[in-house]
Protein backbone atom coordinates (compact mmCIF):
# COMPACT_ATOMS: atom_id res chain seq x y z
CA UNK A 1 0.00 0.00 0.00
CA UNK A 2 2.79 2.65 0.63
CA UNK A 3 4.92 1.49 -2.31
CA UNK A 4 1.72 2.11 -4.13
CA UNK A 5 1.10 5.79 -3.00
CA UNK A 6 4.49 6.61 -2.85
CA UNK A 7 4.55 5.57 -6.64
CA UNK A 8 1.08 7.72 -7.09
CA UNK A 9 2.73 10.43 -5.43
CA UNK A 10 5.36 10.45 -8.08
CA UNK A 11 3.37 10.37 -10.52
CA UNK A 12 1.51 12.96 -9.59
CA UNK A 13 4.26 15.15 -9.45
CA UNK A 14 6.06 14.04 -12.29
CA UNK A 15 2.80 14.84 -13.99
CA UNK A 16 2.66 18.36 -12.34
CA UNK A 17 6.32 19.55 -13.63
CA UNK A 18 5.87 18.14 -16.91
CA UNK A 19 2.57 19.99 -17.40
CA UNK A 20 4.25 23.52 -16.01
CA UNK A 21 7.40 22.74 -18.25
CA UNK A 22 5.24 22.50 -21.36
CA UNK A 23 2.64 25.32 -20.01
CA UNK A 24 0.17 23.21 -20.18
CA UNK A 25 -2.64 22.69 -17.40
CA UNK A 26 -1.57 23.29 -14.05
CA UNK A 27 -4.42 22.64 -12.33
CA UNK A 28 -7.52 20.47 -13.12
CA UNK A 29 -10.69 20.46 -12.05
CA UNK A 30 -12.51 22.03 -9.10
CA UNK A 31 -16.00 21.14 -9.05
CA UNK A 32 -17.54 23.38 -6.94
CA UNK A 33 -21.34 24.28 -7.43
CA UNK A 34 -21.91 27.79 -8.29
CA UNK A 35 -24.51 29.51 -6.63
CA UNK A 36 -26.60 30.78 -9.43
CA UNK A 37 -30.33 30.74 -9.13
CA UNK A 38 -31.73 29.35 -12.33
CA UNK A 39 -32.64 33.05 -13.88
CA UNK A 40 -29.07 33.72 -14.17
CA UNK A 41 -27.49 30.32 -14.99
CA UNK A 42 -24.71 30.70 -17.06
CA UNK A 43 -23.97 27.97 -19.87
CA UNK A 44 -20.80 29.63 -21.35
CA UNK A 45 -17.11 29.33 -20.96
CA UNK A 46 -14.78 32.12 -19.69
CA UNK A 47 -11.61 32.40 -20.08
CA UNK A 48 -10.01 34.82 -17.76
CA UNK A 49 -6.44 36.48 -17.92
CA UNK A 50 -4.22 39.15 -16.32
CA UNK A 51 -3.29 41.85 -18.66
CA UNK A 52 0.35 41.45 -20.19
CA UNK A 53 3.53 42.90 -18.59
CA UNK A 54 3.31 46.84 -17.78
CA UNK A 55 6.26 50.02 -17.98
CA UNK A 56 7.19 49.93 -13.81
CA UNK A 57 9.66 52.65 -14.89
CA UNK A 58 7.89 54.65 -13.01
CA UNK A 59 5.76 53.66 -10.01
CA UNK A 60 4.01 57.15 -9.75
CA UNK A 61 2.36 56.20 -13.28
CA UNK A 62 -1.40 54.88 -12.32
CA UNK A 63 -1.90 53.59 -15.75
CA UNK A 64 1.08 52.64 -17.51
CA UNK A 65 1.37 50.75 -20.89
CA UNK A 66 2.69 47.64 -21.94
CA UNK A 67 6.37 47.56 -22.46
CA UNK A 68 7.89 45.49 -25.62
CA UNK A 69 7.89 41.77 -23.42
CA UNK A 70 4.11 42.39 -23.01
CA UNK A 71 3.25 43.61 -26.54
CA UNK A 72 4.41 40.25 -27.82
CA UNK A 73 2.28 38.22 -25.17
CA UNK A 74 -0.45 40.09 -26.54
CA UNK A 75 0.34 38.84 -30.22
CA UNK A 76 0.51 35.33 -28.03
CA UNK A 77 -2.70 35.64 -26.28
CA UNK A 78 -4.38 36.09 -29.60
CA UNK A 79 -2.75 33.35 -31.40
CA UNK A 80 -4.11 31.37 -28.37
CA UNK A 81 -7.66 32.83 -29.13
CA UNK A 82 -7.63 32.51 -32.63
CA UNK A 83 -9.13 29.01 -33.00
CA UNK A 84 -11.61 29.98 -29.88
CA UNK A 85 -14.89 31.78 -31.30
CA UNK A 86 -15.52 34.11 -28.68
CA UNK A 87 -18.59 35.97 -28.54
CA UNK A 88 -17.27 38.65 -26.80
CA UNK A 89 -14.03 40.40 -24.51
CA UNK A 90 -14.76 42.28 -21.43
CA UNK A 91 -11.95 44.29 -20.23
CA UNK A 92 -10.83 47.28 -17.58
CA UNK A 93 -10.50 50.51 -19.21
CA UNK A 94 -6.66 50.38 -18.36
CA UNK A 95 -4.15 50.94 -21.37
CA UNK A 96 -2.16 48.14 -20.34
CA UNK A 97 -6.10 45.50 -20.11
CA UNK A 98 -6.89 46.63 -23.56
CA UNK A 99 -3.17 47.11 -25.03
CA UNK A 100 -3.52 43.44 -24.09
CA UNK A 101 -6.73 42.24 -25.99
CA UNK A 102 -6.29 44.89 -28.45
CA UNK A 103 -4.57 41.97 -31.28
CA UNK A 104 -7.58 39.30 -29.98
CA UNK A 105 -10.21 42.08 -30.61
CA UNK A 106 -8.90 42.95 -34.26
CA UNK A 107 -8.39 39.40 -35.28
CA UNK A 108 -12.41 38.85 -33.69
CA UNK A 109 -13.77 41.84 -35.23
CA UNK A 110 -14.94 42.49 -31.66
CA UNK A 111 -15.16 45.55 -29.64
CA UNK A 112 -14.05 45.21 -26.00
CA UNK A 113 -17.23 46.09 -23.10
CA UNK A 114 -15.60 48.12 -20.49
CA UNK A 115 -15.93 47.56 -16.99
CA UNK A 116 -15.25 48.07 -13.84
CA UNK A 117 -12.82 45.99 -11.93
CA UNK A 118 -14.53 44.74 -8.78
CA UNK A 119 -18.43 45.41 -10.34
CA UNK A 120 -18.45 42.83 -13.51
CA UNK A 121 -20.85 40.20 -12.10
CA UNK A 122 -24.24 41.42 -12.33
CA UNK A 123 -27.29 41.45 -14.03
CA UNK A 124 -26.16 43.06 -17.28
CA UNK A 125 -23.20 40.28 -16.86
CA UNK A 126 -25.74 37.07 -16.97
CA UNK A 127 -28.17 38.94 -19.37
CA UNK A 128 -25.32 39.28 -22.04
CA UNK A 129 -23.13 36.57 -21.76
CA UNK A 130 -24.83 33.84 -20.31
CA UNK A 131 -23.94 31.36 -23.27
CA UNK A 132 -20.67 31.40 -25.29
CA UNK A 133 -16.76 31.86 -25.29
CA UNK A 134 -16.12 35.08 -23.31
CA UNK A 135 -12.69 36.87 -22.34
CA UNK A 136 -12.16 38.48 -19.27
CA UNK A 137 -9.33 40.62 -19.10
CA UNK A 138 -8.43 42.45 -15.81
CA UNK A 139 -5.46 42.57 -13.30
CA UNK A 140 -3.82 40.32 -10.52
CA UNK A 141 -6.20 41.06 -7.94
CA UNK A 142 -8.90 41.03 -9.70
CA UNK A 143 -9.51 38.02 -12.02
CA UNK A 144 -9.05 35.96 -9.06
CA UNK A 145 -11.94 37.29 -7.59
CA UNK A 146 -14.07 37.06 -10.62
CA UNK A 147 -12.56 33.33 -10.93
CA UNK A 148 -13.97 32.88 -7.20
CA UNK A 149 -17.34 34.52 -7.92
CA UNK A 150 -18.01 32.68 -11.21
CA UNK A 151 -16.90 29.65 -9.17
CA UNK A 152 -19.34 30.44 -6.22
CA UNK A 153 -16.06 29.76 -3.85
CA UNK A 154 -12.90 32.06 -2.04
CA UNK A 155 -10.52 30.17 -2.34
CA UNK A 156 -7.79 31.51 -5.42
CA UNK A 157 -5.71 34.13 -4.18
CA UNK A 158 -4.34 37.37 -6.19
CA UNK A 159 -1.76 36.32 -9.17
CA UNK A 160 1.63 37.09 -8.25
CA UNK A 161 2.72 40.02 -9.60
CA UNK A 162 5.67 38.64 -12.09
CA UNK A 163 3.10 36.66 -13.52
CA UNK A 164 1.21 37.67 -16.76
CA UNK A 165 0.79 33.81 -18.23
CA UNK A 166 -1.91 32.41 -16.28
CA UNK A 167 -5.56 31.68 -17.83
CA UNK A 168 -8.42 30.66 -16.01
CA UNK A 169 -11.24 28.83 -17.97
CA UNK A 170 -14.13 28.12 -15.87
CA UNK A 171 -16.80 26.10 -17.89
CA UNK A 172 -20.54 26.33 -16.93
CA UNK A 173 -21.17 23.37 -20.06
CA UNK A 174 -20.69 20.63 -17.51
CA UNK A 175 -22.63 20.38 -14.52
CA UNK A 176 -21.20 21.55 -12.00
CA UNK A 177 -18.89 24.13 -13.31
CA UNK A 178 -15.10 23.79 -13.27
CA UNK A 179 -12.28 25.49 -13.13
CA UNK A 180 -8.93 24.73 -14.96
CA UNK A 181 -5.55 27.01 -14.86
CA UNK A 182 -2.88 27.03 -17.33
CA UNK A 183 -0.04 28.93 -18.36
CA UNK A 184 0.15 30.22 -21.75
CA UNK A 185 3.73 30.94 -22.63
Amino acid sequence: MRSTRHTLSILLISALIFGCQNHSKIETDSSVNPIVDSETALSGVYYLIRHAEKDRANPKVKDPELIPAGLERAQKWQQYFDSIPLAGIYSTAYKRTLQTIIPTAAQKSLNPIIYEPLDLINDDFYTRSSQGHWLIVGHSNTIPQLTNTLMGMDTLNDIPDSLNSRLYRVDYRSNPATLRLFHIE
